[in-house]
């Protein structure tokens, strides 16, 4: 699975788009949108991915290394329903 954050202009200024994408079976799976982008968006989106998802267990979970997905919160909501985290991968090797 995959995660990134999207801007999307408004006459109210800036609204961000959390998503999160199963590649196998190439749909959005999780989102949640949000005045202000902060590490509780995309943890909502990935608690919607959890709710349209069976099992994550052993799942890799893709992001960029943003302070959002960085965040103690985010990747322990991970951990807590079975994915594996590239940035986790990536830490553990440095």
């Amino acid at each position: 699975m995959v995660s990134d954050i999207t801007y999307i202009p408004t006459d109210e200024g800036w609204l961000y788009l959390a998503g999160v994408m199963d590649l196998c079976g190439n749909k959005i799976i999780g989102i949640s949108m949000d005045g202000r982008m902060t590490k509780e968006l995309v943890i909502a989106a990935l608690k919607d991915a959890v709710r349209h998802t069976r099992s994550a267990e052993g799942c890799t979970l893709h992001s960029d290394r943003g302070s959002r997905y960085c965040s103690l919160d985010y990747q322990a909501l991970a951990k807590e329903h079975g994915f594996i985290s590239s940035i986790r991968i990536y830490m553990d090797i440095l």
